[in-house]
């Protein structure tokens, strides 16, 4: 058995997802461990079902426990049965490992495993089960409406949560958007700009642009529907964020550009890079 540990908001879960495809794709039995949602305070919990309809085997509490949990009893447990070497944590951020896909082995993994390559080679399949199908609100209805109609470019703005985040705060201040916005407008014919963001009043004081929407009003459970809309929209500038980084993975439009920060992370190692597709800007 394989068994795929989530945590983590909606692009987290989407990431942790193509790992457990990829896996399911080449080994007969691999589970999802959601047991550290019960008494997890942050995001929406786990949203993958409730979002996209998707299937999930999931194992009980007991088996979590027997490969996760590092009371005494559990270790022990692990030895007689024969699990001890079965816990593998992500090593490096953003990192691909080939030996997961490969090792046919029992096996646990904790990680978020945020590259592409883990699931390359199954990309249809991915870009199939996150289809956004619930029906929209009148207003977001009205937002994808122009989205199609127009030249419409998303910029992700995330603040929030982030500005005291010593991992990822800091990273894409007004600096970046200005350089952001600089390659959409040298490369692109009269384009139509939808804001979505957590600090709306930021972005206004700060982006004098023409032609621009601002979106704000998806919160709580009906935060997704921002992703769905970015996805819509025919480029993309993301913020260093996974939430935003699959609403322009899932963008289908052939000629997309997408900007995102070439520095996603505070860390000492410049080499930790999030993983972009070839044709992907990084600023």
């Amino acid at each position: 058995m394989k068994v795929i540990r989530f945590l983590g908001g909606l692009g987290n879960q989407m990431f942790q997802y193509s790992l457990y495809k990829s896996l399911q794709n080449k080994f007969p039995n691999v589970k999802a461990d959601l047991q550290g949602y019960n008494d997890y305070p942050l995001h929406n919990g786990f949203e993958l079902e409730n979002i996209f309809g998707v299937k999930i085997n999931k194992v009980s509490s007991f088996t979590s426990n027997l490969y996760y949990n590092k009371k005494w009893v559990y270790r022990k447990l692990r030895r007689i049965l024969g699990l001890k070497n079965t816990y593998t944590e992500e090593k490096t951020l953003f990192s691909f490992d080939e030996s997961i896909l490969k090792n046919p082995k029992t096996g646990y993994y904790w990680g978020y495993w945020q590259n592409l390559e883990y699931f390359e080679n199954i990309a249809d399949e991915i870009r199939s089960d996150f289809k956004f199908t619930a029906p929209l609100s009148t207003e977001n209805q009205q937002i994808l409406d122009q989205i199609k109609l127009k030249n419409s470019v998303s910029i992700h703005i995330r603040r929030g949560d982030y500005l005291i985040d010593p991992l990822l705060g800091g990273l894409c201040g007004l600096e970046y958007y200005k350089q952001a916005l600089n390659f959409i407008q040298s490369n692109i014919t009269s384009p139509d700009f939808f804001i979505f963001s957590d600090d709306i009043l930021w972005c206004t004081e700060n982006l004098k642009l023409d032609n621009c929407t601002f979106i704000s009003w998806n919160k709580g459970l009906s935060s997704y529907i921002d992703m769905q809309l970015m996805s819509a929209c025919k480029h993309n500038i993301i913020a260093n964020s996974s939430f935003s980084w699959w609403a322009a993975w899932l963008n289908p439009n052939p000629n997309k550009i997408v900007v995102g920060p070439k520095k996603w992370v505070n860390h000492t190692d410049p080499d930790v890079r999030m993983s972009f597709p070839k044709n992907w800007i990084s600023l």
